[in-house]
C-alpha cells in the first residue's frame, strides 16, 4: 500500500466520519422536523442550523455556543478512519475499495443511529437499497443475480425470525438484513447473518443473565447485523 494511498484513506475516512455524525446527529429527527433542523439532540441550548463545513470540520464541540457534544462525534471519526485505512490496506487501489467504503460508513452509521434511538431508518434503508442495486452493475460488486437472490434470502429470513419470535425483532432489522444481502449478494449473505444473530443472541444472553434486561426489553440489533456484514465484506473482490 503506497503512503499516498494511506492518506487519501486516511483523509477519507476523517470526512466520512463528519458525515455519519451528520446522519446521526439529522436523520433521527427529520420525522418530527420537517424543516432544517437544530442538532437539539446533542445541543438543547443551540439554534444554529448545522452547515456542511461545521458538520466535516467539528469535533466534539460546537463551533457556535461552544457546548460539548460527548464521545461519539471523536469515536466515530476514529472508527471510520481506521475502517477505511484498514480496507485500503485489505484492497488497495482497486473499484472494490470505494464500494467498500461506502458500504462501511451506512453501516457506521445504522449502528451509530440504532444504538442512540434504537431505531432502523427507512429513510436510510430505502436509498442505500437503490444506489446499491446501481452498484451491482459494476464488476467491483456481487452482480444483479447474486445481489436479488441475497436480498430475497436476507429478508426472508429475518421476516421468519421476526414472525416466530414474537416481535424480538423489528421491521427495521428485517429491511436491513434484506440490504445486507443486496450488499454482499448470495451467499455471502448467510455467513453476514449468521455472525449477526450469533452475537445479536449472545449479547441477549449477557443482558438476560446480569439481569440488565428482560424478555421484554428491546434491544438494538442493528449494530450486530452490521458487524456481520462487515466481516463478510472482508471476502468481497478477493
Amino acid at each position: 500500500m503506497s503512503f499516498g494511498l494511506i492518506l487519501f484513506a486516511i483523509l477519507s475516512g476523517w470526512i466520512g466520519g463528519g458525515l455519519v455524525n451528520w446522519a446521526a446527529d439529522i436523520l433521527p429527527g427529520l420525522r418530527d422536523r420537517p424543516t432544517r433542523p437544530a442538532l437539539q439532540s446533542h445541543l438543547p441550548s443551540c439554534s444554529h442550523d448545522w452547515t456542511w463545513p461545521c458538520l466535516l470540520l467539528r469535533s466534539g464541540t460546537c463551533p457556535h455556543c461552544r457546548t460539548r457534544l460527548g464521545w461519539r462525534p471523536p469515536v466515530v471519526r476514529v472508527a471510520c478512519v481506521a475502517l477505511f485505512a484498514l480496507m485500503a490496506w485489505h484492497w488497495g487501489t482497486t473499484p472494490t475499495l470505494a464500494v467498500a467504503w461506502l458500504y462501511g460508513l451506512f453501516l457506521i452509521a445504522v449502528t451509530v443511529i440504532d444504538l442512540e434511538h434504537q431505531r432502523v431508518l427507512n429513510r436510510m434503508l430505502a436509498p442505500a437499497a437503490v444506489v446499491v442495486a446501481l452498484l451491482s452493475l459494476l464488476p467491483a460488486a456481487p452482480q444483479p443475480h447474486e445481489m436479488l437472490l441475497g436480498g430475497v434470502v436476507g429478508f426472508g429470513l429475518f421476516l421468519l425470525l421476526a414472525i416466530i419470535g414474537r416481535g424480538a425483532l423489528g421491521m427495521g432489522d428485517v429491511k436491513l438484513a434484506g440490504v445486507i444481502g443486496m450488499m454482499l449478494g448470495y451467499p455471502d449473505v448467510l455467513t453476514a447473518l449468521t455472525i449477526g444473530a450469533v452475537l445479536g443472541a449472545l449479547m441477549a444472553l449477557l443482558l438476560l443473565v446480569s439481569r440488565r434486561a428482560t424478555r421484554k426489553t428491546a434491544i438494538a440489533y442493528a449494530p450486530y447485523l452490521a458487524v456481520g456484514a462487515l466481516m463478510a465484506l472482508w471476502t468481497m473482490g478477493r
